[in-house]
């Protein structure tokens, strides 16, 4: 009896945990290598300019809202358009887009 006691408990506190995490899934999962790096926040006006550029041209309904750097001097840039919508992008060193199926080695 006391071994039905002690593992209902712990199954109510698993339960719990799971319905803890799904309340708290305000993340996104990505696959990217670059995602997968530490980047340290910068100014948006340290970007390169080819980078800002770029985003300008290519993005012309988003605005840069956020910029980060890696230690391999890749750009992890922030944009987000007038309905909220937010999109990430990565930039190399000399502002070429990297895709998420790019490979750097």
């Amino acid at each position: 009896m006391i071994v039905v006691i002690v593992v209902s408990i712990f199954s109510a506190q698993g339960v719990a945990a799971q319905n803890e995490l799904a309340l708290n899934d305000n993340f996104e999962f990505r696959d990217y290598e670059y995602e997968q790096q530490e980047y340290t926040e910068i100014n948006i006006v340290e970007l390169p300019m080819s980078i800002q550029d770029a985003a300008a041209k290519q993005f012309e309904k988003y605005r840069i809202v956020k910029a980060y750097l890696s230690k391999d001097n890749t750009y992890k840039v922030i944009l987000r358009d007038k309905e909220n919508n937010i999109k990430t992008v990565f930039a190399s060193a000399n502002g070429e887009w990297i895709k998420p199926n790019d490979n750097k080695s």
